[in-house]
């Protein structure tokens, strides 16, 4: 997204001719026009209802004198403590000295005094991308935008990207299913793209690649070409993903280089290559700023490889990050829940961290049935509690496809509910792409005696029809068992 295209969009108060006035003044010297070649079109009148000091001060801006302009606009606060154009002008300038985080105090003052104020709501909302502490804030001003204006793209899309980054997939991918609509900018599409692919969804996310690819005829390069390179092993091109990390990798271990060694890593394991996954890591161990990124590459080669000392570092190392962050974002302890819950040892710490995170968003739907799967498994919660809660939250189900395959993929932690089936079957009727779902459904068809519709799921579930007949048998078989033994 381009950080200044709302440069000529002034949000200032409509119906107030000597405001509509200063706006028109204000759009053209953000626009690059100096507002002193301008002041012979403004009636006296009107010029002297803005005092002189805040006048000068957009001037200034119109020249270019970035430093004199925060001087003036702070020198105009401390006398017209009310003006609001004042403020406005101070936050502008701080924007344009690339002092963000003065800029970003300057708006939430503007906003203190006229709320629904669109220039700081939409650039309170870029500011959001620019820190993960001010990601939540860039969504609560972009949320109040679009109550304002609902139509506008941009804002939405950037809500999008600020939900991805929380890793609140359901809600950022609702915004960018509006939010592509139509011929959307090569950036919306480059920012979605990454989304989608983080979510789990990387066809979706390789053809948005495309499509930036295609609509801005520029390559993809740094972050987002982690994220092209994660589009393109999940879909069956490890070469290409391999490839293309190769000639990111910088030659200093920095931040991005982190990033790349550890996506690279799983490129290497995925194309069968094990050794090279672990020694591309190397540089990345006894690093303090590379404990999560390693964490994440050891916990997929521990359970691609089934080597449980891999997995006991990464769940040491996501433990380290945890109690290193004073106040760790709800997307950090959603990921260290996620990977624990699956670490046998680790799953009572990662219960408390999904009824953490249920108490601070009790409306997520996932978060809810990740923690009544692990109550379950725990046997924490008595098992008609967990199935009342449920039906709770599967009736009705939402319509987004976003939110149905977020649904899914929480689901698949459960053990298998008949009184479920047709949930099961209006997820995968609705094309929702989660092969495991198909497992949980065919174990449902086994208990109703329907083998043949079981086997009938193999295509879905991306495996061999004889693999997948042998798993079913084989869960019939200790289902058999379990019925003898009761």
């Amino acid at each position: 997204m381009n950080r200044d295209s709302t440069r000529k969009q002034i949000g200032l108060r409509q119906g107030h001719r000597t405001r509509l006035t200063f706006a028109l003044c204000l759009g053209l010297v953000l626009s690059g026009v100096p507002l002193f070649s301008l002041a012979v079109s403004i009636p006296e009148v009107q010029a002297q209802t803005i005092p002189s000091e805040v006048r000068l001060g957009y001037t200034q801006l119109g020249q270019g004198l970035v430093d004199q302009a925060i001087a003036t606009f702070r020198g105009a606060i401390r006398r017209y403590p009310d003006s609001l154009e004042a403020k406005l002008g101070l936050a502008i300038a701080f924007r344009r000295a690339g002092q963000d985080a003065d800029a970003f105090q300057a708006y939430q003052q503007v906003l203190t005094q006229d709320p629904n104020n669109q220039l700081a709501l939409k650039t309170i909302g870029i500011l959001g991308g620019f820190r993960p502490e001010w990601q939540e804030r860039g969504i609560e001003a972009l949320t109040t935008l679009l109550k304002l204006n609902s139509s506008d793209g941009e804002a939405r899309a950037q809500r999008a990207l600020l939900y991805g980054y929380q890793g609140r997939f359901a809600e950022s991918l609702a915004d960018y299913e509006l939010a592509l609509q139509g011929n959307p900018a090569p950036d919306v599409l480059l920012g979605a793209a990454q989304i989608y692919t983080y979510s789990g969804n990387a066809q979706r996310g390789l053809s948005l690649f495309e499509r930036y690819r295609s609509a801005s005829n520029k390559p993809i390069t740094g972050n987002a070409a982690i994220a092209y390179a994660r589009a393109l092993r999940a879909t069956g091109n490890t070469a290409q993903a391999i490839q293309i990390l190769e000639g990111q990798l910088p030659r200093q271990t920095n931040a991005f280089g982190v990033q790349v060694r550890s996506e690279l890593s799983q490129a290497y394991l995925s194309n069968r290559q094990p050794t090279q996954a672990l020694a591309i890591l190397d540089p990345l161990r006894d690093r303090g700023d590379s404990r999560l990124s390693l964490a994440r590459a050891l916990n997929e080669i521990g359970k691609q490889e089934n080597r449980p000392d891999l997995t006991a570092q990464a769940s040491d190392l996501y433990r380290q990050v945890l109690k290193s962050v004073p106040n760790p974002s709800a997307s950090l302890v959603r990921e260290v829940a996620d990977v624990l819950s699956g670490i046998p040892q680790d799953r009572q710490t990662a219960l408390q961290l999904y009824r953490q995170l249920v108490q601070q968003q009790p409306n997520d739907k996932v978060l809810v049935i990740q923690q009544l799967a692990l109550e379950s498994q725990l046997g924490t919660l008595p098992q008609r509690e967990v199935q009342q809660r449920l039906r709770s939250i599967l009736q009705p189900l939402p319509s987004e496809p976003a939110q149905q395959f977020a649904i899914a993929q929480a689901l698949v932690r459960l053990e298998p509910d008949p009184e479920f089936f047709s949930v099961y079957q209006s997820l995968i009727q609705a094309g929702v792409n989660e092969p495991f779902l198909n497992f949980r459904l065919a174990q449902l068809l086994i208990e109703r005696n329907d083998l043949e519709g079981a086997k009938w799921l193999s295509p879905l579930t991306k495996l061999p029809s004889l693999a997948v007949e042998i798993w079913l048998q084989n869960y019939f078989w200790q289902k058999s068992i379990v019925v003898r033994e009761i």
